[in-house]
C-alpha cells in the first residue's frame, strides 16, 4: 500500500510540489514585500594626521551621510545606523578638494541587506594652514559685592594662554577671558573657572572648530576691600611775608570714601594731606590735591568718589597805624593859638596880625597865631601871651624869627584910664 502511494502517479505528484513551492514563494513576497529604507551615518576620516607634517590643518564639509538600501519589511526594524560604516580616507584627497566616501554593512546584516548606497558619495575637504596664537586672558565680572564693599583686585594663574586652530577659527576670536560672579561676597574669594571665547563685539563664541588650547582651567583669586568715610586733614608751615598773618584753612570736601582690607581701614579715622608752605606768601593760597597720587600701598578710592580736593589757605594783612593819618607815620601835634592884644591903647577893640606863610618859604609847615585880651574893670594889667609852633623839620632859626615878628607887632606898654 505505502509502496503504491510512492510509485503510482508520480509525475503527478511532483509537479503538485513545485506548484505548491511556487505558490508558498508568491505569498510570502506578497505578505512581506521588500522595502528602501535610510539611515543617518557617522561620516569617519582615517590618516587624519597626514597633513601636520606640513603644518597644515583639514575640514571636511560634513560629519554625517546618508546611507539607502532595500530590505525585507519584516526585518526592516532589525537595521540600525550602527549596521553600516561610512568613511573617507585624507590620503585620497586631490587637489579639487572631493575625496570619496565608502560604506560598509557590518554585523552580518549583508544577508538581508541589498542594494546600499551613500549620499553624498564624495565630501568636500578643505586645507588650512595652523595657526598657534597667544591671548592674554581678560576677566570680567558680573554682580555686586556686599554694599560697603568692592572688588579690589582679581588675580589670575595663568595670565594667558596659546589657541591652535586653523587660521580662519583663530581670525574670529579677539578676545579670550573669563567670567567670576562676585554677588554679594564681603570676603577674599578664590576658585577655578573655565576660559570663554569672546569675537570682536565681545559677543561669545560657541561654535568654534577644530581651535584647541594649552590649557582649560584658570584659577583665580578675588580680594574685597571694605569702604570707609575718612575725614580731610590739611596743615601748614612757614612764615607769611612781613605785615601778614595766617587766617583759617577750608578743605573741600572735609571727607573721602577709600577703601582698604578690613583690618586697615578700620584703623583710619583722618586721612592728612601735603603741608602747604607759606614762607613769604602775601595772599590767600589756593591748592587742588590728586588724592590718587597720596594714598600709600593698598588703600584705594570708592569707586564713586571723585579724586579732586580744594585747600583754601586765607592770608589777611596786618592792620596798620599809620593808615589812618594818610602818611604812615605818627600824625603831628596840633599847634596852639597865640592870644590876641589890643592895640593902640583902645581896649574895645581886638586885632590880630596874621602871619603869612610866604614870609618862610623854606619852611616845610608853620603856624602862628597872637591874640590880645581886653581890659576888664578898673584893673591896670597887661596879659600878653606869644605862643609859636615848631616845623616837622625843627629848625631852631625859624622859631626865632616867629618869636621876634611877634615882639614887634605887640605893643609894649598898655594904658587904661
Amino acid at each position: 500500500m505505502i509502496k503504491r502511494f510512492f510509485t503510482e502517479n508520480l509525475s503527478l505528484k511532483c509537479i503538485s510540489i513545485v506548484l505548491a513551492f511556487v505558490i508558498w514563494i508568491m505569498v510570502v513576497n506578497v505578505s512581506k514585500p521588500e522595502t528602501t529604507d535610510t539611515k543617518s551615518v557617522q561620516l569617519e576620516v582615517k590618516n587624519q594626521n597626514i597633513f601636520e607634517e606640513d603644518s597644515k590643518t583639514w575640514s571636511i564639509d560634513r560629519t554625517n551621510v546618508n546611507v539607502s538600501y532595500k530590505v525585507r519589511s519584516d526585518v526592516r526594524s532589525s537595521i540600525s545606523s550602527s549596521d553600516f560604516h561610512a568613511y573617507i580616507d585624507l590620503s585620497d584627497y586631490s587637489i579639487t578638494g572631493s575625496v570619496p566616501v565608502y560604506v560598509e554593512v557590518l554585523n552580518g546584516k549583508e544577508t538581508i541587506i541589498d542594494s546600499v548606497e551613500v549620499h553624498p558619495s564624495v565630501a568636500k575637504v578643505t586645507i588650512e594652514n595652523v595657526q598657534n596664537k597667544k591671548f592674554d586672558i581678560k576677566c570680567q565680572t558680573h554682580g555686586e559685592p556686599k554694599p560697603g564693599y568692592k572688588v579690589a583686585n582679581i588675580i589670575l594663574s595663568p595670565e594667558s594662554a596659546y589657541l591652535t586652530g586653523p587660521e580662519s577659527e583663530i581670525g574670529r576670536i579677539s578676545s579670550i577671558g573669563v567670567n567670576i560672579d562676585v554677588s554679594g561676597i564681603s570676603s577674599n574669594q578664590d576658585g577655578i573657572t573655565k576660559l570663554t571665547y569672546y569675537d570682536a563685539n565681545g559677543n561669545t563664541l560657541n561654535n568654534l572648530k577644530e581651535v584647541t588650547a594649552n590649557l582649560e582651567d584658570i584659577n583665580y583669586s578675588v580680594t574685597i576691600h571694605k569702604e570707609k568715610s575718612i575725614n580731610l586733614l590739611s596743615s601748614v608751615s612757614g612764615t607769611p611775608a612781613a605785615g601778614y598773618q595766617y587766617e583759617s584753612t577750608t578743605v573741600s570736601p572735609d571727607s573721602v570714601t577709600l577703601a582698604a582690607s578690613p583690618g586697615v581701614i578700620e584703623a583710619m579715622t583722618v586721612f592728612e594731606l601735603p603741608e602747604i608752605d607759606l614762607n613769604g606768601v602775601t595772599e590767600s593760597v589756593n591748592v587742588t590735591f590728586d588724592l590718587s597720587q597720596y594714598l600709600p600701598a593698598g588703600i584705594e578710592l570708592a569707586d564713586d568718589q571723585d579724586a579732586q580736593v580744594n585747600v583754601l589757605v586765607r592770608i589777611e594783612k596786618l592792620p596798620d597805624v599809620g593808615d589812618n593819618h594818610g602818611n604812615g607815620g605818627m600824625a603831628p601835634a596840633p599847634i596852639p593859638n597865640q592870644p590876641f592884644e589890643p592895640i593902640g591903647g583902645d581896649s574895645g577893640k581886638q586885632e590880630q596880625k596874621p602871619q603869612h606863610s610866604d614870609d618862610q618859604p623854606s619852611q616845610n609847615s608853620s603856624s602862628e597865631t597872637v591874640s590880645s585880651e581886653p581890659e576888664t574893670g578898673a584893673s591896670d594889667s597887661n596879659s600878653e601871651s606869644v605862643s609859636d609852633s615848631t616845623p616837622e623839620n625843627g629848625s631852631s632859626a625859624d622859631n626865632g624869627s616867629v618869636q621876634d615878628q611877634l615882639k614887634e607887632s605887640s605893643p609894649t606898654e598898655n594904658t587904661s584910664n
